[in-house]
């Protein structure tokens, strides 16, 4: 009771220090803060830019590249009576159209007849009036309707081209290569080496997709949209299947060409594989479950997720041996092969991880927190980070805490009660312990309430999900939450044991402070260099930002990537046990040390 006592009354000694006082009230500020002001952010950002089609970054049809409103100023073009403002969807693709046209028409050197600039010019007006039709009934960005121009660009061509097909072979390569840059041995299969019925069959066909096309734009069906987008990509299909027949015939007639044309093969088989497996079921899945593209809901992040993983998954091949010893920057990044094998497999788990949560996530009608990145639940857990201002703060404190007793002279007041040296020492290291735990615990629970209040406390509702299966968010969140305060307890019991062997407050702050910083600095050093560090599993170096083992894309994750054994487990048990033994040698230092000042 008597010490509990001394805890007491040493707790409110240190809160007697404006300067630490003051510190702690800002970092409590910070918490609640932070949220305000994304919300604000949030807010800002929300009227200057259009959401794109699935949530992110939304790039232009023409150019590809972010399109802000207001960006360009420009007046709006009026064509064939229609009024396309410079926030339409189509407004560079028409704007641009016209402008080109005007220079091909004052610099018509380039082609090889006028005929061919001709045709050109013929083809750009077809195409700039699909764009008008477009825009006519297609204003927001965020319109799935928009996802119909780049496959009806091409319809559009392809109309062009069979209705010209009387022309002068050369001629019309010439025109439509320098539009859509065909492929001279498929230009031919598909136009040129055709019986009248099959261009007749062809040309009733491509009205039929542009009748679809003109009805869904001007109606909005959705299932429409999804029946015609299936129906592309089939036909994407059959076109892909062209391209490998004609580039199986380059095999055939020139064999020296063999490995780098079956390369090319092998991308476009993965290319069919992958609008089989995924373009076609996520569209099939879209209209089962009526998710609107464009439309700011956490499903279509969760569809582009899927989408985007199985895509890099395609492409995430394990290379065999022999490949890999022809790749020098392999070899160098994971010196043998096993160790290539392994990160290999340990990336493509994570991906099949990754897609089977976004699947369990629609499946349940929940949104997984990675899908809601703007809600409470995502802001809560990335505020784990607030987790190194805490180990900033607990370092001040512990180095501060005996050095400043020492510099001042008040430690032979200590010496005078009638306490042992380790009750006193003991008392003060358990009153900043609790300090600095109970500034983490209330920052932390500000932050979430006040991420409740800003973006709703329902989010906090939504279970999260893992291979296993749903988990309550809190259940998520509080283990992660007591894991990332170790580092903090570790650099405190460091700068605690300097406070005690140096007696110099700065030495004692700004050593643990160094190495607090530095470890992350040897981090990107150690794992991203060519040498493979194993040993720094087996130091507190990667242990010192917990938040980067939660995280899918981290320097943690790299570093085990590439065969550096890190756990969390291992990493608290060697924090927690570097901190006893750090207390120990300050018992026994305090307890032996000479009073002399």
């Amino acid at each position: 009771m008597l010490f509990l006592r001394q805890v007491k009354f040493e707790i409110m000694n240190i809160l007697r220090s404006k300067f630490i006082l003051i510190i702690g009230i800002l970092i409590l500020a910070i918490c609640i803060a932070t949220p305000i002001i994304s919300l604000f952010g949030q807010k800002s950002r929300t009227d200057m830019y259009y959401p794109m089609a699935a949530r992110g970054v939304m790039t232009s049809v023409v150019y590809d590249r972010p399109w802000y409103p207001g960006e360009f100023e420009e007046e709006p073009i009026i064509v064939d009576g229609v009024t396309i403002k410079s926030d339409n969807p189509f407004f560079w693709n028409v704007k641009s159209l016209i402008d080109e046209r005007g220079y091909m028409e004052n610099d018509k050197g380039n082609f090889s007849s006028p005929e061919v600039l001709d045709l050109i010019l013929e083809a750009m007006e077809a195409e700039q009036k699909f764009y008008v039709d477009l825009a006519r009934h297609i204003t927001e960005h965020s319109d799935y309707r928009v996802e119909l121009a780049w496959a009806g660009r091409e319809t559009i061509y392809d109309k062009f081209v069979h209705e010209h097909s009387h022309l002068p072979k050369e001629q019309l390569y010439e025109a439509m290569s320098y539009r859509m840059g065909y492929e001279p041995d498929m230009f031919d299969e598909k136009f040129i080496n055709i019986t009248p019925e099959e261009r007749l069959a062809a040309l009733d066909e491509i009205d039929e997709q542009l009748n679809t096309l003109y009805k869904v734009v001007e109606t909005n069906d959705f299932p429409l949209f999804i029946d015609l987008r299936i129906e592309q990509e089939r036909n994407n299909i059959e076109n892909i299947k062209e391209r490998i027949a004609i580039q199986e015939k380059i095999i055939i007639d020139d064999p020296s060409q063999e490995e780098w044309v079956s390369q090319y093969i092998e991308q476009m088989k993965n290319e069919i594989e992958l609008i089989e497996t995924n373009n076609i079921p996520t569209l099939e899945y879209r209209l089962q479950n009526n998710i609107i593209p464009g439309e700011d809901i956490w499903q279509n992040t969760a569809l582009s997720n899927i989408e985007m993983n199985k895509r890099e998954l395609m492409y995430r091949k394990i290379l065999t041996e022999e490949e890999f010893n022809k790749e020098r920057y392999l070899v160098e990044q994971y010196k043998t092969y096993a160790r290539y094998v392994s990160a290999m497999e340990a990336e493509r788990d994570e991906i099949n991880n990754q897609i089977v949560i976004a699947q369990r996530s629609l499946d349940a009608g929940k949104p997984d927190m990675s899908f809601e990145p703007h809600g409470a639940r995502s802001r809560t857990f990335d505020f784990l980070s607030y987790s190194s201002f805490v180990a900033m703060f607990a370092i001040l404190i512990g180095g501060w805490l005996m050095a400043s007793e020492f510099q001042q002279g008040t430690i032979r007041l200590l010496m005078i009660r009638p306490k042992t040296r380790t009750k006193i020492l003991m008392a003060k290291f358990l009153s900043a312990l609790i300090i600095f735990l109970a500034l983490y615990v209330l920052g932390s629970f500000l932050n979430l309430i006040t991420n409740g209040i800003c973006f709703g406390f329902k989010d906090f509702t939504y279970p999260n999900f893992t291979i296993s299966g749903e988990i309550n968010f809190f259940a998520y969140y509080l283990p992660k939450f007591a894991v990332c305060i170790m580092p903090a307890i570790f650099t405190f019991s460091l700068s605690f044991l300097l406070s005690v062997l140096i007696r110099n407050v700065a030495v004692a702050i700004i050593i643990p402070i160094a190495l607090f910083i530095g470890s992350s600095i040897m981090m990107q050093i150690l794992v991203y260099g060519n040498s493979v560090a194993k040993w720094l599993a087996f130091t507190p170096i990667p242990y010192m930002e917990f938040t980067s083992f939660f995280n899918r894309y981290s320097i943690v994750k790299n570093a085990i990537q590439k065969g550096i054994p890190l756990g969390i487990g291992y990493g608290i048990l060697m924090l927690l046990s570097l901190s006893a033994i750090f207390v120990i040698l300050s018992i026994f230092t305090f307890k032996r040390r000479d009073i002399t000042n």
